[in-house]
């Protein structure tokens, strides 16, 4: 399911909840158009491929998020 979208450069990343395995993940991964049109397609790992969370794991990455904001805001 895809959640969010931010255009860089020629790439697109895009944060997704997923399945891998039987793993429910948060999977952070930078998409690309090829050059004959179509659709987006994921970038190859080796190409600088992205990451995958456990969702388990959404509670930490929540709360180091919200750290970041704390921080702009006494900046």
């Amino acid at each position: 399911m895809l959640i969010f979208e931010q255009q860089h450069g020629r790439h697109v990343w895009r944060l997704e909840a997923t399945v891998w395995n039987g793993e429910a993940r948060l999977q952070v991964w930078p998409w690309y158009q090829p050059k004959d049109g179509g659709d987006l397609r994921p970038c190859a790992a080796r190409f600088g491929g992205g990451f995958a969370i456990p969702l388990e794991r959404l509670d930490e990455l929540k709360a180091a998020l919200g750290s970041i904001n704390h921080r702009a805001d006494s900046a």
